[in-house]
């Protein structure tokens, strides 16, 4: 424990669900603007700002750190099967809806009663293996892979805490041993690194947030870490805009080092500059931002559908406009509006009831093991 702790660690770090909504309205955007223009030069510049592909990082940091905080930094008691029940409410139900919602809307010109027993019945579509959410099929919600990522691996968050709680080095040698990996074994190593630096800010977080942290080099050099950040957060496209030598590429190739892992660094700092900054936090903590974090998960399920229909009257957007930026505007507009109500709805009517259910059930459940190290 670090010494001049600026207070009490909070039980709920608001801001940082600030931070995760600006984060899913970035993948929002990201998706818009690149759904008909993906390889304009327009296109390309305005995803180093709006870099939805690479959101899926600070979100799977932003996930290991939050769901570690409150058993590393608080050091409440974690028990795993509770733990995997509430977790589970979490995520799934709304992802559950989601799935069924894109399958109605995708097969909407022809819906009828054989349609629908094709789909939920005979299950021709594979629509049951999507909705299983365990292994990663991707038919009716593109995004899908990410949130099969999510629960997985946040199921290896109660061992992370026990290796959190023996040793902050131990996480550091973790992270070592998953880039030593690399990427032959792709997403499941991959982003256990993410979630294992979201560990390791729970491990940091009382030195972050302590008084003695502003006189570190890190806190020095704070403008220029995040500036190094950016540019890492942004390379992939970057690289899309000027095309990194074949040199880097053959040596990222042939020791596993992939975009993801870069982006994941980036997050990293991005996050604890959020922690050790009352300003930032001072501005994420707005009612409206807080709500953009509310309703952040509906965002980023919904926003793909609204995305899809939107574009289907593209050409009668340009026609009644008569001005493509106009028309676009305008779309965009509808999008927002789209994605905004439905995720409201989602996180109200859905996501709300099921976390509280998860939490009774879980209340119910007999201790298992438990992880308080």
């Amino acid at each position: 424990m670090a010494e001049n702790v600026t207070s009490n660690p909070p039980r709920h770090l608001g801001y940082l669900d600030a931070a995760r909504g600006l984060a899913a309205i970035m993948v929002m955007v990201y998706h818009f603007i690149n759904f008909k223009y993906l390889n304009t030069t327009t296109a390309k510049v305005a995803a180093t700002i709006f870099n939805g592909s690479d959101a899926v990082s600070l979100f799977f940091v932003l996930s290991g750190f939050v769901l570690s905080y409150k058993y590393v930094v608080l050091d409440q008691p974690l028990d795993i099967k509770r733990f995997y029940v509430t977790r589970f409410f979490r995520l799934w139900p709304a992802f559950f809806v989601t799935i069924v919602l894109n399958a109605i809307n995708t097969n909407r010109a022809n819906l009828d009663l054989h349609t629908l027993v094709d789909i939920f019945i005979k299950n021709k579509t594979s629509f049951w293996e999507e909705a299983i959410l365990i292994r990663n099929r991707v038919n009716y919600y593109g995004a899908g892979w990410t949130l099969n990522l999510e629960l997985a691996l946040s199921f290896f968050i109660p061992f992370w805490v026990v290796l959190a709680k023996k040793h902050t080095k131990v996480i550091c040698w973790m992270l070592v041993a998953y880039l030593l990996i690399g990427n032959n074994m792709r997403d499941l190593f991959m982003f256990h690194f993410h979630f294992g630096l979201g560990v390791l800010i729970s491990c940091l977080f009382n030195s972050i947030n302590s008084l003695s942290f502003k006189e570190t080099k890190w806190y020095k050099y704070r403008f220029l870490l995040l500036l190094v950040a950016f540019l890492l957060f942004s390379i992939r496209h970057i690289d899309r805009i000027w095309p990194l030598p074949g040199k880097y590429q053959y040596l990222a190739g042939y020791f596993g080092i992939d975009f993801f892992h870069y982006t994941a660094v980036a997050s990293f700092v991005f996050i604890v500059a959020i922690i050790q900054s009352p300003k930032a936090q001072s501005i994420l903590e707005h009612g409206i931002l807080r709500f953009f974090g509310k309703i952040s998960f509906g965002i980023y399920l919904m926003h793909w559908a609204a995305v899809v229909d939107v574009f289907d009257y593209w050409e009668q957007a340009n026609r009644f406009f008569g001005h493509r930026s106009i028309a676009l505007l305008a779309l965009f507009v509808v999008y927002t509006a789209i994605t905004f109500g439905l995720a409201t709805i989602l996180h109200y009517a859905v996501e709300l009831p099921f976390i509280s259910l998860g939490k009774r059930i879980a209340t119910k459940l007999k201790p298992s093991y438990n992880f308080n190290g």
